[in-house]
């Protein structure tokens, strides 16, 4: 029998800053792109996620759900999620 949780609420969690710089292409084209920095900032946010599969499971993705935010609704298996948390996160 496949079990079912949900975790939800404000979440705090530690995402990268991104940048806008110029780039000078070979043909004399100036091209914003965004850029991935060290720097870090806390965002809160609200979500939840509803995780299914077996008990061993749902405990180690509830664990690992309270450091990463939801994007809004997501329902996914506890699987998957402890071995890709980061495509979950918004």
């Amino acid at each position: 029998m496949v079990k079912r949780i949900a975790v939800y609420g404000s979440y705090e969690a530690w995402v990268p800053v991104y940048q806008r710089y110029w780039k000078h292409r070979r043909d004399c084209i100036r091209q914003r792109y965004w850029k991935k920095t060290k720097r870090m900032k806390k965002v809160a946010g609200k979500g939840r996620y509803e995780f299914y599969g077996k008990g061993r499971d749902l405990y180690r993705a509830v664990v690992l759900a309270h450091k990463y935010v939801p994007k809004d609704y997501v329902t996914v298996s506890a699987e998957k999620f402890i071995k890709h948390p980061e495509s979950y996160v918004f």
